[in-house]
Order: structure tokens, then C-alpha cells, then sequence
């Protein structure tokens, strides 16, 4: 892995999956990219397609990224009722849905190359996370994220390469820190894992740029305590809670207004 030296690589992670199924068979896609543009991108070859036909969300959103072929029956006909009644009647219903209709690989597809088995993925990502020093892993609210990412290796951590991260930073936490509700439009194409890979990256990137200019939440937190000390004392002297009232109030008053820090001259 190339990196500057002295700073920690930062490999930013995205993966698409059926949030039915924690197992391995729920992973569908994913990607990784690096601070200097090391992509890696695979398809879950043992991923459970036939279970994708009732969520209405990967049918419409993740499948048309994948090289898979969705054979729809005639009941389709009606879908946007379909869907209505199978939200009221449940299993019964969602069986008669799916009768007719089935997902296959489209082996013609350009992207059909990315497929392969899981257990070749987790060899190839144990390769990628090879590195003198242990990458910082970054996803966006990425808690399902990590989670697949681990499955490959059955979510055992004994089992798990030293090398994969155990842990990662979320860009959602970064920007509530810094007071930043809105993050830039994604150029790329959303729902497809290495695209949003790269997304990451550019927030991240946009996250720094912001912090190097905006007051941090906790100094704010503190500055706020210093001149409108409504509970008296030191900051080091509060309680949890107050230093995180003080907080809160911070991010509000950072998300509300362009705060920054004054460049003192030199």
C-alpha cells in the first residue's frame, strides 16, 4: 500500500446487501478505495439472489448496477398494487408475488468480470489490508458496512487477518462534530459499492477542508462555558452531562452558523 510517511492510511468503504441476512449470503457487492485511488471491486458470486425479489428497494436501486438478469412474470402486470397488498398481507402474498419471477447472472455483462466467489473476495481484501501500518477504515454510516465486510470471515474476529480493520470512523459522527448537516452531491453513480467508495473520499476530503477552517465543536463548547457560564467552575470540573449540554449547543450554533476560527496574525 503507498502512503506518505508519518501519516495513517485511510481506506474508505461502501458495500450493498440485503439487510434481511447478516450471513455472508447477504453480501451483494463490494468496494474500497485509498487515499491515492487503489481501487478493489467484487460481486458476491455466493450472494442469495432469489431472496432480493420481495425488497422493493435493491430490486429498484442495487440490481440495475449488478450484472444479474431479473426474469419478471406476468404478475408484475400490477406491480404498484402488488406491493400495496403485500405490505398488508404479509408472507402469503409476497409468495404469489415472486411466482414467475427469478434473478440469474448475466454472464454477457461488462461488469460480470467482478464477480467471484466470497471466499476469493476475503483473499483478495486480505491482500488489499496488508500494510507496515494499520489503515484507518471509513464509511458512511457504515455500521452495516463493517459488518459485511467482517462476514466474509463469519464475523469471526479470531478467524479475521490481523490486517482487517476491527473498527472504523463513520462520516456522518466527522460532520455532526464539525457542525455540517449537508454534504456535497455524489457525482457518481449511488448504490454501486465502489462509486460510493469513492463518494467517501471525496467527503472526507471535504470534511478536512472544512475543519481546517471551522471552529471545532468541543473548543466552541468550551468558549461558550468560558463567557456565558451558566453552570460556574472550570471546564475540567463539569459533569459529563453539562460538558455535554455545552456541546450539543455547540453543534447546533456551528450547523446554523458559518463559525471560524480567527487566523491570528503573524
Amino acid at each position: 500500500m503507498t502512503e506518505a510517511c508519518g501519516t495513517t492510511p485511510r481506506i474508505f468503504l461502501d458495500t450493498e446487501f440485503d439487510p434481511r441476512d447478516m450471513s455472508v449470503s447477504g453480501l451483494l457487492s463490494i468496494g474500497v478505495t485509498d487515499d491515492v485511488g487503489r481501487d478493489y471491486y467484487a460481486i458476491n458470486a455466493d450472494a442469495n439472489l432469489e431472496s432480493l425479489l420481495d425488497h422493493t428497494f435493491v430490486v429498484e436501486h442495487v440490481l440495475p448496477h449488478l450484472p444479474v438478469i431479473v426474469n419478471r412474470g406476468a404478475t408484475d402486470a400490477s406491480t404498484t398494487g402488488a406491493r400495496g397488498l403485500l405490505r398488508r398481507w404479509g408472507r402469503r402474498l409476497r409468495r404469489w408475488w415472486r411466482r414467475g419471477r427469478t434473478i440469474e447472472w448475466d454472464t454477457s455483462h461488462p461488469h460480470y468480470r467482478y464477480v467471484r466467489p466470497a471466499e476469493q473476495i476475503a483473499a483478495d481484501l486480505e491482500q488489499y489490508f496488508h500494510a507496515p501500518t494499520a489503515p484507518e477504515l471509513i464509511a458512511y454510516f457504515g455500521a452495516q458496512d463493517i459488518c459485511r465486510l467482517h462476514s466474509l470471515w463469519g464475523s469471526n474476529w479470531a478467524e479475521m487477518p490481523a490486517g482487517v480493520p476491527r473498527k472504523f470512523t463513520d462520516l456522518r459522527v466527522l460532520a455532526d462534530q464539525l457542525g455540517i448537516s449537508e454534504l456535497p452531491e455524489q457525482q457518481g453513480t449511488a448504490h454501486r459499492a465502489l462509486d460510493d467508495a469513492r463518494y467517501n473520499r471525496e467527503a472526507h476530503d471535504y470534511l478536512l477542508r472544512q475543519k481546517a477552517q471551522l471552529v471545532p465543536a468541543d473548543d466552541l463548547a468550551r468558549q461558550l462555558h468560558q463567557h456565558l457560564p451558566v453552570i460556574s467552575g472550570a471546564w475540567e470540573s463539569l459533569t459529563c452531562q453539562q460538558r455535554s449540554d455545552y456541546r450539543v449547543a455547540a453543534r447546533k450554533l456551528l450547523a446554523q452558523y458559518d463559525i471560524r476560527a480567527r487566523r491570528e496574525e503573524v
